[in-house]
């Protein structure tokens, strides 16, 4: 007696094609039930990151210092913590000696003063 299923009907070659067709159907069943992305395009609705590399670049390039300047300090919170923390003065201190100056920090965060130079413009007003 010979061995249990030892001959199943079909040759090597043949059983790996069936394999093979079983292995991409069930791919393409896969990828049929998954959501689809949107295309890489340049909108403003999907993520630099995903834009074509060209539009990548010319973003990138084409970028004003306001441009920079708003992605670093999106609130004047923000950009008032990074000119306490550049003044290198104790926290309470600067905040008292900046208090009557509350009309000049506004008008330097819209000018769009970046924190270092709004240090220099304070120690001339007295701000030490």
């Amino acid at each position: 007696m010979g061995k249990k299923s030892a001959y199943s009907g079909e040759s090597a070659k043949d059983r790996s094609i069936n394999i093979m067709d079983k292995f991409i159907t069930r791919n393409d069943n896969k990828k049929k039930s998954q959501p689809q992305l949107p295309g890489r395009r340049k909108d403003p609705n999907i993520p630099i990151d995903q834009w074509p590399l060209k539009d990548q670049l010319e973003y990138w390039e084409n970028r004003t210092d306001a441009d920079r300047f708003a992605e670093l300090y999106k609130s004047y919170s923000i950009w008032y913590d990074a000119v306490k923390q550049q003044s290198g003065m104790y926290p309470r201190t600067f905040v008292d000696f900046t208090y009557k100056l509350k009309s000049k920090l506004h008008e330097m965060y819209d000018s769009k003063t970046y924190p270092k130079d709004a240090v220099y413009e304070l120690r001339k007003l007295g701000v030490y």
